[in-house]
């Protein structure tokens, strides 16, 4: 889970020093593609395998409803400084490289920020299967 979220991370903030001349966003994309493949199924896992069978579709939903609503204010958040960063030129393309490069710089940053919280809090043997009390 944390290895995907570095690669996020590590994606972003190299899709950050994009410029026009440059293919760079290349691996930067690939990186975010690869870091959230590695993350979203561990991430499901763990929710899974620490709930009582019977409220295993209980915690996927909260955790999906959970997840779109991060992703929402994600969207809104990183949006917001494109729009201004990047100012009233960015319909024009002049600015908007700018807005685009202080997205992906915050958006990597707290994507690292948050694999340091995941390697430090969550447990090694978090996606083995508890046997809980109420089952």
């Amino acid at each position: 889970m944390t290895g995907g979220m570095v690669c996020m991370g590590l994606g972003a903030i190299l899709l950050a020093f994009v410029s026009e001349n440059t293919s760079a966003w290349l691996i930067g994309a690939a990186l975010l593609i690869v870091g959230l493949g590695l993350n979203t199924s561990p991430v499901n896992g763990v929710a899974i395998a620490n709930v009582p069978q019977a409220r295993s579709g209980s915690a996927s939903g909260l955790l999906n409803t959970a997840r779109m609503i991060g992703a929402t204010f994600g969207v809104a958040i990183l949006g917001g400084l494109l729009a201004v960063f990047a100012g009233q030129d960015a319909a024009a393309g002049h600015g908007f490289l700018s807005g685009l490069r202080a997205a992906m710089l915050f958006g990597g940053s707290a994507e690292l920020v948050g694999a340091a919280v995941a390697f430090a809090f969550i447990r090694r043997n978090s996606l083995q299967a508890k046997s809980l009390e109420g089952e």
